[in-house]
Order: C-alpha cells, then sequence, then structure tokens
C-alpha cells in the first residue's frame, strides 16, 4: 500500500492533483466507479492487465492499493512512482 497523507488542515485529501501525477507518471486511465450499487465512488486504473484501486480512508488520507498486483508489476509501479518528478510534492 502507498499513503498519500492528506495536508494539515484538510479533512480529507483532493484525489485529483493524486490523479493526474498516477495518469502522467504511468500513462494510464483513471476512472471513477461505484465499489457497490450504493457505495462510494473509488478511482481506479488498469496496469499489465491488473485493476488497481486508489481509495480514500475513514481518516482522509489516500492509499492506492498494491496487494491485488503481482510482483513484477507492483515493482514496476513503484519504480516509475520512484522516479517522477510529479510525487515529489504530494
Amino acid at each position: 500500500m502507498i499513503r498519500f497523507p492528506r495536508e494539515k488542515g484538510q479533512t480529507v485529501i483532493s484525489l485529483k492533483p493524486v490523479e493526474a501525477a498516477l495518469s502522467r507518471a504511468l500513462d494510464v486511465n483513471i476512472e471513477a466507479r461505484r465499489e457497490r450499487l450504493f457505495g462510494p465512488k473509488v478511482s481506479r486504473f488498469s496496469f499489465h492487465g491488473e485493476i488497481i484501486p486508489l481509495k480514500v480512508l475513514g481518516n482522509g488520507d489516500a492509499v492506492l492499493d498494491l496487494s491485488v498486483v503481482d510482483d513484477e508489476a507492483r515493482e514496476t509501479i513503484m519504480e516509475h512512482l520512484r522516479l517522477s518528478e510529479d510525487f515529489e510534492s504530494l
């Protein structure tokens, strides 16, 4: 799991900058879908055939859940995020 903490004074992190940085770093299209019929919207994207969710936790932080991804794709994502300049400000 990769955690994106909210800034001090904010109650919830804005997903727009995180989604934009992920989109540029990994060259993916991010879509928002509901988990269940009336559930919360969850942003997600497909990388190497795996669906990866970007969720907002109850405390307001965002989490990229990499537990559903195989090891090779996880290492590729981690390397792209480490090298990306977009994540230095997050």
